[in-house]
């Protein structure tokens, strides 16, 4: 028994990297997402950010662009072929200053159009969750590679603890 004892190897630092990176409750599937606990790496907590906060990042965005040009019926809205983009009335379109608008879409009563801004949090918005579950099971494998190195030093521990 004390052989075995003066074996094992302490496993603090696989604990800890565990403890720090793994949630509690993972889903089953590695490639669902949401295996990373948030703090543990800052890219994927602004890719969480952008998915929790996009709604709302549209919301101010389209507040201020409706205060800036003064039309009240301005609203941001999302299409599969366009994206996010700014909509205005034709009735309003003599109302706005125009400059940093690109148009994207014409309708028949109004024109769709974006800007640097809006196009930056459609980019953010669009690749986060993307981006997040590539990005959430690279960290998984390389916890798993350094759960793989210490194999050795485990199995002592797993025959120490079923003696």
């Amino acid at each position: 028994w004390q052989s075995l004892l003066s074996e094992m190897q302490p496993m603090d630092h696989l604990v800890q990297l565990i403890d720090q990176a793994i949630q509690d409750d993972p889903p089953l599937q590695i490639t669902e997402g949401n295996i990373i606990k948030d703090g543990f790496n800052e890219q994927l907590d602004t890719y969480r950010s952008a998915m929790r906060n996009g709604k709302k990042w549209l919301a101010e965005l389209e507040a201020k662009e409706r205060q800036e040009t003064g039309i009240k019926n301005l609203k941001i809205g999302f299409n599969r072929v366009f994206g996010y983009y700014i909509e205005i009335t034709k009735a309003n379109l003599g109302n706005a200053e125009l400059e940093k608008y690109e148009r994207k879409q014409t309708l028949a009563n109004a024109e769709r159009f974006i800007t640097p801004e809006l196009k930056e949090l459609e980019t953010q918005i669009l690749e986060a969750e993307e981006k997040s579950v590539d990005l959430e099971y690279q960290l998984f494998l390389a916890v798993r590679e350094e759960v793989k190195k210490a194999i050795q030093p485990l199995q002592v521990l797993a025959k120490a603890i079923s003696t």
